[in-house]
């Protein structure tokens, strides 16, 4: 039943582990599906196999960046950590992203803006562990494994922290999350904290149980798209049209799951049932609720420089950074989503608020 997803997962497992991217008529315009686009002006966007990431593809099988009259490449980095490097260097202009990994690029001075968020992780992070154990608590004294310094170390710390547990009250190793997943898979140690496609792969193979998900930690685990301050400066219209693209693309998938679906598991060389099952661990945002854990201020992680706070405080701790950002607010840039809500109505989807609920 996992045959392709265990294609993807080798792929991720043999590259490496993952660290813890205008038209014009103006922004937030539609062109003619024959709009004509300067080559010399391609957008570079960078993604890994990461489920709610392949919805650009959606945008790229059903031809909505020449609709919007961009030039794009879809740049597919299977090790996720070369497509950080990758983005830092100015080699790509967008970047899909972790939260935890927009840090300590900010802090060094690497220049970009939070354009919008790709979604809340919703089931697609877990702490697996063999049947013997039914609970978190039954942990206590028990090996478990996960790579140290990433959001699965964090979602970890918080996962004990649920039952009264610190890190100590485990035997904790330190183990990349790809090998995490390996390891859970094959028996080898008795509890891991892995993401997709390496938790359904654990869960599979009939031994484990899964003691607890980022479902029961909402709004812990945002993943991001960035872009680069140089090519906002060169033409902030463009970006405004990618965001545009993106709930193009997620409007399409809400009322077209099946050949959303398709086009997203061609990509991910998965069958459709598999992506199906990968996208249920993703919580998909409509614009108001992007733009709401941007801005309304709340000391908990629905909003997320609140959440950018809480993972620089365990990336200090954990000796990841050196400092904690300051006003992590201004990591962020709402003017885009902003202007694609203003021009709504020159927007031919359909609406994208049922896309709260997937």
């Amino acid at each position: 039943m996992v045959k392709k997803y265990i294609a993807l997962f080798m792929l991720v497992v043999m590259s490496a582990s993952l660290m813890g991217c205008s038209a014009s008529k103006g922004a937030g315009s539609q062109t003619e599906e024959t709009a004509k686009v300067e080559k010399s002006d391609k957008i570079k966007i960078g993604t890994s196999p990461y489920p709610a990431w392949y919805i650009w593809y959606i945008a790229q099988e059903e031809g909505l960046f020449t609709k919007y009259g961009l030039d794009v490449e879809l740049v597919y980095f299977p090790v996720y950590s070369d497509s950080l490097q990758a983005f830092n260097s100015g080699n790509i202009d967008l970047l899909n992203i972790a939260t935890c990994d927009t840090i300590a690029p900010y802090n060094e001075g690497v220049d970009f803006k939070v354009v919008l968020i790709n979604d809340n992780s919703n089931g697609a992070d877990g702490l697996v562990a063999k049947k013997a154990y039914n609970s978190v608590a039954d942990l206590k004294g028990q090996r478990v494994v996960t790579e140290y310094g990433t959001i699965e170390h964090f979602f970890l710390l918080k996962a004990l922290e649920s039952v009264g547990l610190t890190e100590k009250d485990i035997e904790y190793t330190n183990m990349t999350v790809n090998d995490s997943g390996t390891a859970m898979v094959a028996g080898a140690v008795e509890a891991a904290c892995v993401w997709e496609p390496s938790l359904t792969l654990a869960l599979n193979n009939g031994e484990n149980n899964l003691l607890y998900s980022s479902a029961d930690t909402p709004g812990l685990i945002p993943d991001l798209v960035i872009a680069s301050t140089k090519l906002i400066e060169k033409d902030k219209d463009k970006v405004t049209n990618l965001v545009n693209v993106w709930y193009h693309a997620l409007a399409f998938y809400n009322e077209n799951p099946d050949k959303a679906i398709e086009d997203m598991a061609k990509y991910a060389e998965v069958s459709t049932e598999d992506m199906k099952g990968m996208m249920a661990g993703s919580r998909l945002f409509s614009m108001q609720e992007n733009l709401s854990a941007m801005t309304q201020k709340k000391d908990d992680y629905s909003y997320l420089p609140y959440t950018i706070t809480e993972t620089a405080k365990f990336l200090q701790k954990v000796e990841m950074i050196d400092k904690i950002p300051e006003k992590p607010e201004d990591m962020i840039d709402t003017s885009f989503i902003e202007e694609v809500m203003k021009s709504r109505e020159n927007f031919d989807a359909p609406d994208t608020k049922a896309l709260a609920s997937k």
